[in-house]
């Protein structure tokens, strides 16, 4: 009878062990060159709590296209000649129509000074949920400008 309870115990334990989450879905889309608009809060020039507001069209891998909308705060100002980059902090929207959306929510490093992110420098920022047929979405979205001012944004949803 020990041996019974033993098996049970091991059955339960490899039950409350957590399964590394696996790539449901990938995809990738092509953003257009973002409108893009400043509003300098707090000192004048680049300062903590300056908000850029863009907005842009997209085309996905499969042909679908839509818009995306964020919003991106600056959180660190370099000090001293050697700190390059600031960090700001995106809440953006993916809109591929009707009510499917994902919502996307991180940080990402911008050459001090610029309101776009370095050319071919990925970043990962997270997906945090989504609508229609992106409900309770996670994941991550891995974004690259481009030279020519686009962004490659490539998803990998989980299941």
């Amino acid at each position: 009878m020990n041996h019974f309870y033993t098996q049970v115990a091991a059955l339960a334990l490899v039950g409350l062990v957590a399964v590394p989450a696996s790539a449901d879905q990938t995809f990738s889309i092509l953003q257009e060159l973002p409108a893009i608009t400043h509003v300098d809060i707090g000192a004048d020039g680049s300062s903590h709590g300056d908000v850029m507001a863009f907005e842009a069209e997209f085309t996905a891998d499969d042909g679908a296209s839509g818009e995306m909308h964020g919003v991106i705060i600056t959180v660190s100002i370099p000090i001293g000649e050697n700190e390059l980059f600031l960090d700001r902090i995106a809440q953006i929207v993916v809109n591929f129509g009707n009510t499917d959306t994902l919502v996307i929510a991180g940080t990402a490093a911008y050459p001090n000074g610029q309101a776009e992110m370095a050319p071919d420098s990925p970043h990962v920022r997270a997906v945090i949920g989504g609508t229609g047929r992106f409900i309770g979405a996670r994941g991550q979205m891995v974004t690259t400008r481009r030279d020519a001012g686009h962004y490659e944004h490539t998803f990998t949803l989980v299941d």
